[in-house]
């Protein structure tokens, strides 16, 4: 009969290899991500800033800001902290700029980060990210998102629908062929006074992308769009 015989070597072997497979997967499970992003400021004044991103890698700015079209896809590296978008045009007392979170939903397929702009954050930025496949933002749609400080009511054609104050997006599908229709935003509060009425062209191999913004008048109670529409037949 043969007899094994387990030195101290072949011991302290066998106890170290458990250990290192535990370090190997361990170090596997907290590789960073890279996750495609496309980011859409809602204004100039916004576009003109100097703005970057930063992951768990590096620091980057964004070059092709531009408030009629998403920018080019930026690999943004996800790891235990949340990116952040980077206001390098300002800093905070601690000298170091201001930066705002960018929350990625782990189901989304085209995130799309838009940026806003907030006077009460030391950024002086808002991020909201956004599906923007065509599974999360069909062609057709209308996508609009309310920057004002007010709820509001949205009626097109027989839709009526309500958007949460400050910062919230919501989706209307008019759905059929080519047409117009009749867009109006009012208050809650007073439906009787329209606060925008337009009547816009619907197509379905369009989508568009409504900034909702108080009037460059504070006095004046009525509200400016900013639409950003992308045609299905065009290449991006």
């Amino acid at each position: 009969m043969k007899m094994f015989y387990q030195t101290h070597a072949t011991r302290r072997l066998v106890s170290i290899v458990p250990v290192a497979v535990a370090l190997a997967v361990f170090g596997l499970c907290n590789v960073a991500e890279a996750v495609s992003v496309r980011f859409l400021p809602m204004n100039e004044e916004v576009a003109g800033r100097k703005i970057g991103i930063q992951d768990s890698k590096r620091l980057t700015e964004l070059t092709d800001l531009n408030p009629k079209k998403r920018s080019k896809a930026y690999s943004c590296a996800t790891g235990s902290a949340p990116p952040t978008l980077v206001a390098l045009d300002r800093e905070r007392p601690n000298g170091k700029p201001a930066s705002v979170e960018i929350t990625l939903a782990a189901d989304l397929k085209s995130p799309l980060v838009l940026i806003l702009a907030d006077p009460a954050s030391p950024s002086g930025m808002r991020a909201i990210v956004v599906e923007d496949s065509e599974a999360g933002f069909p062609w057709g749609t209308l996508r609009f998102v309310n920057t004002s400080d007010k709820p509001l009511m949205i009626r097109c054609e027989k839709d009526t629908k309500a958007i949460p104050e400050l910062f919230r997006t919501i989706d209307i599908t008019p759905g059929g062929e080519a047409r117009n229709i009749g867009v109006q935003l009012f208050s809650e509060a007073a439906p009787e006074a329209v606060l925008y009425s337009a009547v816009w062209e619907h197509d379905p191999n369009l989508r568009k992308l409504i900034f909702i913004v108080p009037a460059a008048d504070p006095a004046s109670k009525e509200l400016t769009l900013e639409i950003i529409p992308q045609d299905k037949r065009a290449k991006n």
